[in-house]
């Protein structure tokens, strides 16, 4: 009779924990689920998040990091960090942005007017407003420098 008990306690216990697995993975997948949603900003912005899009690159000693790219509903803006890794001095004269699609398609141009003398290891915060396209799905930037390791004086 002591072992029967025994045995259906054990069935109850089974059949608990069959019980409780699935309820802690549906905790699980619903704590992830929130935590995910509030790493997003909730500023009424839609962002960027394509990887190829918001890659770091280098370009000419220059390296492009921090890569932000957002849409207003007008307007879309990208922002980055721009760092000279030379050991010279990078005079940076205008440069273009050629923002692509999935298929390697261009979407547009973006011509930044800048005239700046970077000294090494200095960084500077840059941002491109592009009025009138939504860049959220873009793929690929190509980053064009016109720079000079000095300035000619």
């Amino acid at each position: 009779m002591i072992q029967k008990q025994k045995k259906n306690m054990r069935q109850n216990q089974k059949k608990k924990l069959y019980l409780l697995i699935p309820v802690v993975i549906i905790i699980v997948i619903i704590i992830g689920y929130i935590s995910t949603k509030n790493d997003m900003p909730n500023d009424g912005l839609k962002y960027n998040n394509n990887k190829s899009f918001v890659k770091k690159q280098k370009v000419n000693g220059i390296i492009f990091k921090n890569i932000k790219c957002s849409y207003d509903g007008k307007n879309s803006l990208i922002s980055y960090t721009m760092i000279n890794e030379t050991k010279k001095k990078i005079y940076l004269n205008n440069y273009d942005i050629i923002v692509k699609d999935k298929n390697s398609v261009k979407i547009t141009r973006i011509a930044a007017h800048v005239t700046q003398t970077l000294s090494p290891n200095e960084s500077v915060e840059m941002a491109n407003k592009v009025v009138g396209v939504d860049l959220t799905n873009a793929y690929y930037m190509e980053l064009k420098l016109n720079t000079n390791k000095e300035k000619n004086e």
